[in-house]
């Protein structure tokens, strides 16, 4: 019987989120036509500033608690003990409900507020006091979603996937033609509600004790659990903050064409390329945090993953590179054909921010909230906004694309030290040649687009990714033995 962390499930666990993600992805291009034509573009605003503000409310609402309860979950399945997870989850459960009725209680309370901040009047008072249940039922389904990551339940984690994108357009969209813009927050009220009644019944199937505990007994472990998710989450604000700031810069000091070209090129990537995040954040941290109190078995899931996922992102990368052209077509228009350098540009990074973001969870998988904090929240983003800021201008739209090449690069450098430093990790000697032969066929490709002559160029591009697919079949085909299969 194979391991958990063994190469076989390790593909198995990115090749099932990946493809759920695949199939939200295609559900949602659907919805979104589709709400397009019945709510028109003022419709569309209204949807999109409420689900802004409902995310960072919701943001606001869980503190952090998802990740932090993953990882105390893991940790107690790891060892087998049944007493611990059950107490666990009930104390996750606890804290969720406090956090979830202090969201809803604020979207009610401050309801005038929001609609006055969000749109100038209060005219949308009544979307957000109805919002208080979107705000509510997230958090908790969130929760226990959390909860199954951390039990490694794939396959219901992956259904509830395909159930919540199914809901968004069967229910949705109706109420959308019947109730135009008033039909925006019933159906996000039926999407969460939909979720929760899934993820509920999946976890309440997990085999545990019922058990009833005292705050007082319990302070240690749920004040490391606050302290974590608050950590988590003071980082992704600064995150955010950092890129409303970018965007403002390029708004302020360019145009806001470059801003929706910057944010086009961020979409289509993240369409193409996130599904592989997407699956290494659902899938590989629930295994990493499992070990996160031996060095050697981190070392061995890392490695292991930074193997399998390069080898899955390089013939990606060299694809995204060719296809880029075509792609833009398709999702966006030829009125955005200008981010083609942009985006083959950031091809190159998104390769080395595979490499780089497996390393980035070791320090909150052990639980490390100093390190993560100055990592994630101030080192990566400070550096993030510098790069970017100057790279724009220097090189302008285009630069966008160049400085995530930097800003990856240098993380991973970082990463490596750091993590060396720290927890004795270290990359093995074969994930360090396969890091510079597959990033050597991806800057050959990238070299070879930019030839004049276009039939030459592509025949050029299609060898040197058909090598690449070629050499990292090759590479699974020897960790997996697909032919056996």
């Amino acid at each position: 019987m194979p391991s958990d962390n063994s190469y076989r499930n390790i593909l198995k666990g990115t090749a099932i989120f990946g493809g759920t993600q695949f199939f939200t992805i295609l559900i949602n291009l659907i919805r979104g036509k589709l709400v397009a034509l019945f709510l028109g573009p003022q419709g569309m605003g209204i949807s999109s500033l409420i689900t802004a503000s409902m995310n960072t409310i919701q943001q606001l609402s869980s503190m952090g608690l998802n990740l932090s309860i993953v990882k105390e979950v893991s940790n107690a399945k790891e060892i087998n003990d049944e007493y611990k997870l059950s107490l666990i989850i009930a104390i996750a459960r606890f804290l969720l409900k406090v956090t979830a009725c202090i969201g809803a209680i604020f979207t009610i309370l401050f309801s005038n507020t929001l609609s006055k901040i969000t749109f100038g009047n209060n005219e949308y008072q009544w979307f957000y006091v109805l919002l208080s249940v979107v705000i509510f039922f997230t958090t908790m389904s969130n929760g226990e979603l959390s909860i199954l990551q951390g039990c490694r339940e794939i396959k219901k984690l992956a259904w509830a996937s395909v159930i919540g994108a199914t809901v968004g357009l069967v229910i949705g969209v109706p109420m959308y033609y019947w109730w135009g813009y008033k039909g925006i927050v019933p159906a996000m009220i039926a999407l969460a509600l939909a979720n929760y009644a899934f993820y509920k019944y999946n976890s309440h199937k997990l085999k545990i004790l019922k058990i009833r505990f005292l705050l007082k007994e319990q302070y240690p472990l749920i004040k490391n659990m606050l302290l974590l998710g608050l950590t988590l989450m003071i980082a992704s604000l600064i995150g955010t903050f950092a890129n409303y700031l970018l965007n403002m810069y390029i708004g302020r000091y360019g145009s806001l064409n470059d801003v929706g070209m910057y944010q086009a090129a961020n979409s289509i990537t993240n369409q193409y390329v996130g599904i592989i995040f997407t699956a290494m954040s659902l899938d590989y941290f629930p295994r990493l945090a499992s070990v996160s109190n031996n060095h050697e078995k981190i070392r061995d899931v890392v490695n292991k993953q930074i193997d399998i996922v390069l080898n899955i992102m390089a013939p990606l990368c060299c694809m995204l590179i060719i296809f880029t052209p075509l792609i833009i077509k398709i999702l966006l228009t030829e009125e955005f054909l200008p981010i083609i350098d942009l985006i083959r540009w950031m091809s190159i990074g998104l390769f080395l921010k595979a490499c780089t973001f497996p390393l980035g969870y070791i320090s909150f998988a052990k639980g490390d909230k100093k390190t993560f904090f100055w990592l994630e929240g101030i080192w990566s983003n400070a550096l993030n906004l510098t790069i970017n800021l100057i790279s724009y201008y220097i090189w302008g739209i285009s630069g966008m694309g160049i400085a995530l090449c930097i800003i990856y690069l240098i993380c991973l450098l970082t990463y490596i030290w750091i993590t060396k430093q720290f927890y004795l990790f270290r990359l093995t000697s074969s994930n360090c040649k396969l890091i510079m032969i597959l990033l050597a066929f991806i800057l050959l490709t990238f070299f070879l687009s930019l030839i004049p002559q276009t039939t030459i160029s592509y025949i050029c591009m299609a060898s040197s990714c058909i090598l690449c697919c070629t050499l990292c079949f090759k590479n699974l085909n020897i960790k997996l033995r697909f032919k056996e299969k």
